[in-house]
């Protein structure tokens, strides 16, 4: 399942869950983008992987975007 991050990145405790959720994760998902995001402004990743690991996504760190809604046609 597709999803993608983005952190502001002025914000610490969006750049912790970030962080949190990452290494989590990492090992079992099957894609993860290089950083996306501006870097001064946003971090911003695509990934891929199971489930349960894209539900676990703070809600305030899920955005809309193209990647994300191609899992979902």
């Amino acid at each position: 399942m597709r999803a993608t991050i983005c952190v502001d990145v002025s914000r610490e405790e969006e750049r912790a869950l970030a962080a949190a959720w990452l290494n989590r994760w990492r090992e079992r998902l099957t894609f993860i983008s290089d950083n996306e995001g501006c870097g001064c402004c946003v971090d911003m990743w695509n990934v891929d992987g199971p489930v349960e690991a894209i539900a676990e996504i703070p809600e305030e760190l899920r955005a809309a975007s193209e990647w994300a809604d191609a899992s979902e046609a």
